[in-house]
């Protein structure tokens, strides 16, 4: 599995090759829409869950709330697709992972709006413990299941961390992308993989409601508090007033919920300054943003 060109190779494809839940990527109108009377708001794939959707709406009603427009909910398969169905105008926001934001900043011009922060968010590795694993070293030469190629806590910085500890993500550990929080944590749990990199609070979650054994597949390592949780963002031709109505409704309005949705718990206006800790981290896993920028 290579990182690198398997990010430049999806986020320079062509927009007409991206399909998002079925919906073709060309000719939507509201690529030439800064103000759309419908709202088509993207979802993460989080976990391979059908109430994604339900478990998201506080998060979509500030939406509609602070542009006074109805909103139209597209689940997504994978981050880096969102990316790409911004620049051909098939989302017009979205829910995203803070990581690859520069990246999509740098390829498809999109614009953070808010991020969610306070939450205790961190990359695990969950590996089974029958397999002798106790620590970063152990991983070695190992089958581990990432989430997802965009994503932050069960993809970017979890082959950080290996990196860190003298492990070359490309070649000294067997990877695979699993898809979902749950399904790599599931794959861990039916012997498929040795280990998941996983968010801690996902781990947790599935341990809580007994879909994993907490004794038979556990914590060996833990990377730092991760600053950002989530991110919404907005197509680059967004109609400024209906981006500024998003930033409003989430950090002044009625957010309680939402914040709930995302174990967060403040939500505030995008800086630049919030993504320098993932552009670091980009350079150090070498990917190239002012390159990718040019694609």
């Amino acid at each position: 599995m290579s990182i690198n060109p398997t990010l430049r190779r999806t986020l320079a494809a062509a927009a007409c090759a991206v399909t998002l839940c079925g919906v073709a990527a060309c000719g939507d109108s509201s690529a030439e829409n800064g103000a759309p009377d419908v709202l088509k708001v993207g979802l993460p794939p989080a976990e391979a869950n059908a109430n994604l959707q339900a478990k998201f709406e506080p998060v979509t009603s500030l939406v509609a709330a602070g542009t006074g427009k109805s909103v139209e909910v597209k689940p997504t398969s994978d981050y880096l697709s969102i990316v790409e169905a911004m620049r051909s105008g098939l989302l017009d926001v979205a829910a995203f992972s803070p990581f690859p934001t520069p990246l999509a900043e740098a390829v498809a011009g999109v614009e953070p709006l808010v991020v969610a922060k306070g939450a205790a968010y961190s990359s695990v590795f969950v590996c089974r413990t029958d397999r002798g694993i106790d620590s970063l070293d152990d991983l070695r030469g190992r089958r581990i299941a990432f989430v997802d190629a965009g994503s932050t806590s069960g993809n970017y910085i979890p082959k950080l961390l290996l990196k860190r500890a003298g492990i070359d993500p490309e070649i000294d550990i067997e990877g695979s992308y699993a898809g979902g929080h749950d399904t790599a944590e599931l794959a861990v749990k039916q012997g498929s993989v040795d280990c998941a990199a996983d968010a801690r609070s996902s781990y947790q979650t599935m341990v809580d409601k007994g879909v994993i054994d907490g004794a038979a597949q556990t914590i060996v390592a833990e990377s730092d508090p991760i600053p950002v949780s989530l991110v919404v963002i907005a197509r680059k031709d967004l109609d400024p007033a209906i981006s500024q109505g998003i930033v409003d409704a989430f950090v002044n309005g009625d957010n309680a919920a939402a914040l709930g949705v995302v174990g967060a718990t403040s939500f505030e206006k995008a800086q630049d300054s919030d993504f320098t800790i993932f552009r670091d981290a980009a350079s150090e896993l070498g990917v190239d943003l002012e390159e990718l920028s040019r694609k």
